[in-house]
């Protein structure tokens, strides 16, 4: 653990053996993706004051962890066992700090329609017993890591505030440059590849792509990796591969020819990676309306730069 590390403290209560192993395994993916976990299972040793263990693992957390079982939050909307002794200094926090954002409710083991406590009502909270457990685990940690603010588009400026003749000009192109931009994270993309220099920016933010073409034969067209950090082609692939599929891309060249019905994966400067698999390319005789369309997908699971796996 360095000094960076964000702490965590796991408020749980003892449902079942499964239950217990559950919140385990939960707790030893968290560590191995950085974050120090405090959980009885390994911290309260024979002897230790669990009274004390309790006070100071909700003291000292970043984050508390609370995972919305049946008999959870049986015992902290009544008050009972160490569920209960937990809420109370929750509670106690939150009115004094006036701030509930350290405290993320996991709902799992939860068969009712109460899906948090009474005390951590109105808390947003991820809920494991609906959700695959992976996509679950990913927003998890982005929330951990502020990740997810990272997806929100940067504030711009106002287009129309200047009167200069040359800061009109500007906010023309500018303006124009939104028909050569999708900020969703899937979708399907035409547009005419011999404008705006054959640019065409998907994605947003650490996960936007600047996708850059140029004229090819009949039915392809040139895919370059000038705005993004690597270019990977296999003309064996003509669906979008599982991330364990990107070994077997050759990333070694500045530009692939891309045919129709095959797939281009890119890996942008943050390690982000995005495949797009090219529908339709027709070139004109006269000098506009030469039309590439493709679709794609963003995954917002995967890094280049880790091997790690959960």
């Amino acid at each position: 653990m360095t000094p960076d590390n964000k702490k965590a403290f796991v408020s749980y209560a003892w449902d079942s053996e499964e239950h217990k192993k559950w919140v385990l395994k939960l707790a030893a993916n968290l560590r191995k993706h950085g974050l120090d976990v405090i959980l009885d299972q390994w911290d309260a040793r024979l002897g230790n004051d669990l009274s004390f263990f309790m006070e100071q693992g909700l003291t000292d957390s970043h984050f508390v962890l609370c995972i919305c079982s049946d008999k959870y939050i049986e015992k902290a909307n009544g008050g009972i066992g160490g569920a209960g002794y937990e809420k109370r200094i929750i509670a106690s926090e939150m009115m004094n700090n006036s701030d509930k954002r350290y405290i993320i409710p996991i709902v799992k083991g939860n068969s009712g329609t109460e899906k948090v406590p009474t005390f951590l009502s109105g808390l947003r909270y991820v809920d494991f017993d609906n959700g695959n457990y992976f996509d679950c685990y990913q927003e998890l940690l982005e929330r951990i890591y502020d990740e997810d603010i990272k997806k929100k588009p940067p504030l711009g400026k106002n287009p129309f505030i200047s009167t200069e003749i040359s800061d009109k000009i500007t906010t023309k192109l500018n303006v124009e440059k939104i028909i050569f931009h999708i900020p969703f994270l899937e979708g399907k993309v035409s547009f005419d590849y011999k404008r705006n220099s054959g640019s065409y920016i998907i994605g947003e933010g650490d996960y936007e792509f600047n996708t850059q073409w140029s004229e090819c034969g009949e039915n392809s067209i040139h895919c370059y990796r000038d705005h993004v950090l690597r270019l990977g082609y296999n003309p064996a692939y003509k669906e979008f591969p599982s991330p364990n599929d990107f070994i077997n891309f050759d990333f070694s060249s500045r530009t692939k020819s891309v045919n129709v019905g095959e797939i281009v994966l890119m890996e942008n400067r943050k390690h982000k990676f995005a495949a797009l698999k090219i529908l339709r390319v027709v070139r004109r005789t006269e000098d506009i309306n030469h039309l590439l369309e493709f679709e794609y997908k963003i995954y917002n699971d995967v890094r280049g730069d880790s091997n790690d796996h959960i």
